[in-house]
């Protein structure tokens, strides 16, 4: 087996490694661009969601200059323009410090890497032979490797890692890039374009490419969904990726490869329906559908690569453009249907995603089946395995935290809305609000805006990455999706919760609240941690939100509630939770003003705590902090 693997190793390595760390570059900037693009351009600089989607089309319409760069410079030197190019602005983008310079940064690597695709495709149609298996592997690969990356980053990719040993891992990668693309560019021929039927499989990179970041090399989305931990979850998305390419270069040997591409394409169909129906079963469903995605993806680059063409590339720059504008727009649609009423709900777009891309790739197997076939190789699908080792190195630093009892009868408490951990600056920076919380001395943390694996806000699990950093227990009370919601983190030990949903339940983003028993030396202390609808014009809502809240702690001695109310001091929901028997803290603080939002130049409060009667507080604080849009609230309890 190892004997195997050296001789692939030796006679194709050139060409793999060379696409998997190009590859790895264009799906890391690109995740910075969508941070860029809600972080920044939306919650830094007050640009509307609507008013982002021609931006974000703009950037992504500049794949179609791929064919007229190629035609003006010859395919050697486009090549390095958007390959080499890519590598030296990744280079650069991990040197920078500021929001803007990542927006500009990261438009300019991503238009790079959706130009070097059908270039790359190109000129595997024009070599021929096995160099089209070849580029669709090291395509593969490269899911692998960013996805170990992330892994091994426990999640925060590597775009938002400070330090030294980031920038030089970063140098030693683009230098890898840039020496196995000089080996490679020095006897490029000139691209060549395939049919129309053949270019048509270009469309289904795009929305491909969106499933894969979206669920099948989304560690957060697995662990979310499993309840595993990231090194479980790892393991299981990477042995999905080794099942897969061993799965891929088997069928792709097939005469009958245009059958099996849309069989692959159905059964990733199915288990996108199935795998959030079926609970138990959830982490094989996610398991084989990441196989045949993968199976799928082999196969489009397959189809992509087909014939001989003829020099240039007008069709297939047409359908790869089109294919990037459908993942834009679907990427769009999934997350600003949380806010803007489309008329379908986000769960529709990854199996949208997975027809489209199976039948984009139907016109190029026409005829097909008389092609010759590859012979089938084990050595990707072993490097995927060995890639296994890194959740399984993290596993050996992964804590269980420890549960600690309280001190008395005394509690810290804070309440934290974390803003998906972007802060002002519209910045990924998990580690500045993890220093705020544990300046603050909390034993519980209510926590609002968590994200794990979304795609806009980098995709890191934040839930576990703070857990870790902090070493608290979590729980976790998913709302909007599997994906987002609340938390609260604790060291105290954890009796009893629930999840539980808020009215109304049709509006797009929904809402809930956790409900929690903990152990404080014998006693029993609830506590309630949610987020309340924040359009404006919905005080109904929100008064109705807080009747629920008042109705679950049903006048229970020992209880606290928390959260971001969206609402002010004055308002009707406030009115209900203190006409509920609920104590303002921040109203008895003493403090000259208690606002809460936005943390840089704070003007009004939406933030609150709560406690019942018998409860008695004090050290009541507003620590300052920009690592978050909202300023956290922290206060000593002491139960009776």
């Amino acid at each position: 087996m190892l004997n195997l693997l050296r001789s692939d190793l030796k006679a194709y390595w050139l060409r793999w490694l060379f696409a998997a760390i190009t590859v790895t570059f264009g799906l890391q900037e690109l995740r910075v661009l969508f941070v860029s693009f809600v972080g920044y351009l939306r919650d830094s600089t007050g640009m509307s969601s609507l008013s982002l989607a021609p931006v974000a089309i703009g950037v992504f319409a500049l794949a179609f200059l791929a064919g007229p760069l190629n035609r003006l410079l010859g395919t050697r030197t486009t090549l390095w323009l958007t390959a080499g190019g890519l590598a030296a602005v990744r280079l650069l983008e991990q040197l920078a410090t500021s929001a803007p310079l990542d927006l500009y940064l990261s438009a300019a690597a991503t238009a790079l890497f959706l130009m070097w695709i059908p270039l790359a495709i190109g000129i595997a149609r024009a070599r021929g032979g096995d160099i089209p298996m070849h580029l669709g592997l090291g395509w593969l690969l490269g899911l692998v490797l960013d996805s170990a990356l992330q892994i091994g980053l426990r999640t925060l990719d590597l775009s938002w890692q400070p330090g030294v040993w980031a920038v030089l891992l970063v140098l030693l990668l683009a230098a890898a890039q840039l020496w196995t693309l000089s080996k490679l560019a020095a006897d490029a021929p000139p691209a060549a374009d395939g049919s129309w039927g053949n270019a048509t499989a270009l469309m289904a990179i795009g929305p491909w490419l969106l499933l894969q970041l979206l669920v099948f090399q989304n560690t957060a989305l697995f662990s979310a969904h499993t309840g595993w931990n990231t090194p479980l979850a790892g393991t299981l998305l990477l042995a999905g990726n080794a099942f897969g390419l061993w799965q891929a270069v088997q069928l792709g040997s097939s005469p009958r490869r245009g059958l099996a591409g849309l069989l692959a394409g159905v059964l990733v169909f199915m288990s996108l329906l199935l795998a959030y129906r079926m609970a138990p079963a959830q982490a094989i469903i996610l398991l084989l559908g990441q196989v045949f995605s993968l199976v799928l993806g082999y196969f489009i680059f397959l189809a992509a690569t087909q014939g001989s063409g003829q020099p240039g590339l007008l069709r297939s720059t047409l359908f790869n453009g089109l294919g990037h504008i459908f993942f834009v727009l679907m990427t769009f649609v999934y997350y600003a249907s949380y806010d803007i009423d489309f008329g379908i709900r986000s769960s529709v777009i990854a199996p949208a995603a997975t027809v489209l891309a199976a039948l984009f790739i139907l016109p190029a197997w026409r005829g097909a089946a008389s092609q010759k076939a590859s012979k089938p190789l084990l050595s990707p699908a072993m490097l995927a395995a060995i890639a296994m080792l890194v959740p399984f190195g993290l596993s050996f630093s992964w804590q269980v935290p420890a549960v600690q009892a309280a001190e008395g009868n005394r509690v810290r408490v804070m309440n934290y809305n974390l803003h998906d951990a972007v802060n002002t600056d519209g910045r990924v920076d998990p580690e500045a609000l993890a220093q705020v919380i544990e300046a603050s001395g909390a034993d519980i943390v209510g926590l609002q805006e968590i994200s794990r694996g979304w795609l806009i806000w980098g995709g890191m699990d934040m839930l576990e990455w703070l857990a870790q950093r902090l070493e608290m227990q979590y729980i976790w009370g998913p709302t909007a999706d599997a994906q987002w919601g609340n938390a609260i983190l604790t060291r105290l030990p954890i009796q009893s919760y629930t999840n539980n949903t808020l009215p109304p339940e049709d509006v797009l983003l929904l809402r809930g609240y956790l409900y929690a028993e903990l152990d404080v030396n014998g006693q029993t202390l609830t506590v309630i941690d949610t987020h309340f609808s924040e359009k404006e014009g919905q005080d109904d809502i929100r008064a109705q939100q807080a009747s629920v809240l008042v109705d679950a702690a049903a006048g229970r001695p020992a209880t606290i509630a928390m959260g971001d109310l969206n609402s002010l001091p004055d308002s009707l929901a406030l009115e209900v939770m203190q006409g509920g028997g609920f104590v303002d803290i921040s109203r008895h603080s003493g403090l000259a003003s208690t606002f809460t939002y936005p943390s840089f130049a704070a003007d009004h409060q939406i933030d609150y705590i709560f406690a019942s009667p018998d409860l008695a507080y004090s050290d009541f604080t507003i620590p300052l902090s920009t690592a978050s849009d909202h300023l956290p609230l922290a206060t000593t309890i002491t139960l009776p």
